[in-house]
């Protein structure tokens, strides 16, 4: 990330802005991706269409109740947008609350690109980067240990995880074994 020019960009060739009302339905779409089970009620196109906009209204309030100081941006990989990225930038931690990238961009390392610069840009302020991800039917746990996240907390149905930038006082001394 660089300095604030109302857009930041990550390694990869990415950027990401600040979300606009022009990108709900981008943004609606993606917490359908996210969470298909939704799709599995009985009911009219027009009844999952009202559960899916009821639960993703139901998510930007918690998210507002739980991080009011959060940013939602919206990550674009050569102007196209690829995903979804709400953080809360405290002065204790950085929590990353959601991040989701669009089924047709999956696989090409943009969600581990995205946390790569928040890492770069966290490392210089030392502060750790936090997040949650589920124990069941997500490789999340796998993705955030390659990129050196460890699991902090197991709060069923979910894995608390964090990420300590080198000189922080609970960084894992280096080649020190972190349990899980």
């Amino acid at each position: 990330m660089t300095g604030f020019t109302g857009a930041f960009t990550f390694p990869g060739n990415l950027g990401a802005r600040f979300a606009t009302p022009s990108d709900e339905d981008f943004l609606l779409q993606l917490f359908i991706e996210a969470r298909p089970w939704l799709s599995w009620a009985e009911g009219s196109r027009d009844f999952l269409r009202m559960l899916h906009e009821q639960q993703y209204a139901t998510m930007r309030a918690g998210l507002e109740s739980l991080y009011p100081e959060h940013i939602d941006l919206v990550i674009e990989k050569a102007g196209d947008r690829v995903g979804r990225l709400t953080v809360d930038l405290g002065y204790s931690d950085w929590r990353v609350s959601e991040l989701q990238i669009s089924i047709g961009a999956r696989g090409r390392g943009i969600g581990s690109d995205v946390l790569r610069g928040l890492q770069m840009a966290a490392t210089g302020l030392l502060l750790p980067i936090t997040l949650s991800t589920p124990m069941m039917g997500s490789h999340g746990r796998q993705v955030y240990e390659r990129l050196g996240f460890r699991v902090t907390d197991v709060t069923p149905p979910l894995y608390q995880m964090a990420w300590f930038p080198q000189g922080h006082p609970a960084a894992a001394p280096a080649g020190a074994a972190v349990p899980a």
